[in-house]
């Protein structure tokens, strides 16, 4: 059984990919918010794909193996993780049933807290607690081979509590009325007539699902929810998740002046930031959330209030997010900011202070974009 784990944070990431040469230098995440500020091309994106490539590795047997070396922190419960691995060619001319060239891990380390819990490389495998270690799986992390042993089952079990979620929504898409009609049949049998139900037993679920979840068995939740959408638009006198009989899907609706709205109909801006806010409240606890280009298809006043949802709503959640909006920027304290810049292949990172970033929060942003004129990196 896996052990209880109350807190978990990635604290940095370290990444390489050996068949395109490009190296992401390693860089340091707060456990609230890291804002990745940089200009459009310099590698933000390929640092939300490390992390979350990553952490699939530790978690999935089925992981498509990729020529990657990398190293990654985590912290549990306390405990600094350390974990390393390279993935390279099996041999020269072997290749898949699919004719792609095959991979293996050639290097894995675990460490806790600076001990060595174990090591593999091409010649011998050690591990802590064993005096001999059978050959283990060349395609799968030893994490995932031995993640009920007691020195690897806190990391895996936080590691799956993280729960990376890319919040790249796909707010056009509806849900079966089938296989809607089955998932609330399961829900019913999971609540039945019990009071104690904890919420997270659904915070897996599409956000659609959720809300559905929300607004008919936990209605302070709900509430919240909908206070917040009314905060940005004051029209809005509901939101539910209803059937469109004709399309046979169940999808998002709202009711505006009396009349009822189904997702088709409500504007790209208002539907997103109403998929962020379900999100914002629902998602499970020590969520890492990744967000590329937080601002993309969000209105100014969106931008501000889901802001300061990130910042004040949730304590537990680790954001790691891009933008190039300047009202993001200043609206994130700079300390919680990385800098990306890109020589060739390498991908560097600093902070507001190692970049020369005045100590005013106001005028940060404009030192940024003044310092990138200076350089001749924008015109």
């Amino acid at each position: 059984m896996d052990e209880r784990v109350d807190c978990v944070k990635i604290q940095w990431i370290e990444f390489e990919n050996l068949k395109t040469g490009l190296k992401i230098e390693r860089i340091n995440f707060n456990k609230d918010i890291t804002l990745l500020v940089g200009l459009s091309g310099v590698g933000k994106t390929q640092i939300l794909n490390a992390v979350e490539y990553s952490l699939g590795l530790a978690l999935s047997k089925s992981a498509v193996l990729r020529p990657y070396r990398a190293g990654i922190g985590l912290l549990i419960d306390g405990d600094e993780y350390e974990w390393f691995y390279e993935i390279g060619k099996t041999s020269e001319y072997e290749l898949t049933i699919n004719g792609e060239e095959k991979y293996r891990y050639l290097f894995e380390r675990l460490e806790c807290n600076g001990k060595k819990i174990f090591e593999r490389n091409d010649e011998e495998v050690s591990m802590i607690g064993y005096s001999k270690v059978p050959q283990p799986k060349k395609d799968e992390s030893l994490i995932l081979q031995y993640s009920e042993d007691e020195n690897v089952e806190a990391l895996i079990s936080g590691i799956r509590k993280l729960y990376s979620v890319e919040m790249e929504l796909e707010i056009r898409g509806g849900i079966a009325s089938e296989s809607f009609g089955r998932l609330k049949t399961k829900i019913a049998d999971v609540l039945g007539d019990k009071e104690d139900v904890e919420f997270k037993r659904f915070s897996h679920l599409p956000a659609a699902c959720k809300l559905y979840v929300a607004k008919r068995y936990y209605p302070d939740l709900y509430i919240k929810i909908f206070e917040a959408v009314k905060e940005l638009f004051m029209e809005i006198e509901d939101i539910d998740v209803e059937e469109d009989s004709a399309m046979e899907m169940y999808l998002l609706s709202i009711r505006i002046y009396g009349k009822k709205l189904l997702q088709r109909d409500i504007s790209n801006g208002m539907l997103k930031t109403i998929y962020y806010i379900v999100e914002l409240f629902t998602m499970a606890e020590d969520s890492l959330v990744l967000i590329d280009e937080f601002e993309n298809g969000l209105g100014v006043n969106c931008i501000d209030l889901l802001s300061e949802l990130m910042l004040s709503e949730r304590d537990d959640l680790q954001f790691i997010i891009t933008s190039h909006h300047p009202k993001i920027i200043n609206a994130i304290d700079k300390n919680r900011w990385r800098i990306i810049d890109r020589d060739v292949d390498v991908v560097k990172n600093s902070s507001s202070a190692d970049y020369g970033i005045g100590n005013s929060q106001h005028d940060a942003y404009f030192n940024l974009i003044n310092r990138w004129e200076f350089e001749g990196k924008i015109s």
